[in-house]
C-alpha cells in the first residue's frame, strides 16, 4: 500500500471517530429535542426513591435528578416530594405525599404540533396537582387502578388507598 493511500485511510478513520464521539456527547441533548419532557425537583422531605426507566434498581432521589418518561417514584412513611413538570412550558406543579407509588407513563412534548401529552400513574398514595391551562390538543391525565382523569387546567388531589 502506498503512503498516500495510508494517509487517506487514517483521515477517514479519524473523521469517523470524531463523528462517533460527537454523537456520544450530543445524545443527552438530542433526547430532549425529540419531544421528551422533564420534571425538576423543587423540594424533598424524608425518604424518596426513584427507578430510572429501563433499570431495575431503586435509588435515593437527590435534588439534582431530572425525571423523565418511564421513571417511577416511591415516597416513604414521613416523606413528600414537590416537583415542577416542564413540557413546552411549565405544565404543572405536583406534590407527592407520603407512601405513594407514582410513574410518568407518558411525558412528552411534540415540537411540530406543540402538543403536551402527560399520563401519570398512581398505584397507591396521594398526589396534589396544580395544572396549567392546556392549549389545543394537549392532554394531562392521571390514572389510578380504578379510573383515569383528564384535566385541562385546575388544582386537584387524587388519593388511592392501600388494598386490604
Amino acid at each position: 500500500m502506498r503512503e498516500g493511500q495510508k494517509m487517506k485511510i487514517v483521515a477517514r478513520v479519524n473523521t469517523i471517530l470524531i463523528l462517533m464521539i460527537g454523537l456520544i456527547f450530543m445524545a443527552p441533548a438530542l433526547s430532549f429535542a425529540d419531544g421528551s419532557s422533564q420534571a425538576k425537583i423543587l423540594e424533598i422531605k424524608g425518604d424518596v426513591n426513584y427507578l430510572k426507566a429501563g433499570t431495575m434498581e431503586w435509588t435515593k432521589l437527590e435534588p439534582t435528578v431530572i425525571l423523565a418518561e418511564g421513571d417511577s417514584l416511591k415516597t416513604g412513611p414521613e416523606a413528600q416530594l414537590r416537583m415542577e413538570l416542564m413540557g413546552s412550558a411549565k405544565t404543572a406543579e405536583i406534590l407527592i405525599r407520603k407512601e405513594t407509588e407514582f410513574k410518568f407513563s407518558k411525558f412528552r412534548f411534540d415540537e411540530a404540533s406543540k402538543v403536551d401529552n402527560t399520563l401519570l400513574e398512581i398505584g397507591v398514595g396521594s398526589v396534589l396537582v396544580k395544572a396549567e391551562k392546556l392549549m389545543g390538543a394537549s392532554k394531562f391525565e392521571v390514572k389510578t387502578p380504578t379510573s383515569i382523569v383528564g384535566i385541562r387546567g385546575t388544582i386537584f388531589e387524587v388519593h388511592v388507598p392501600k388494598a386490604e
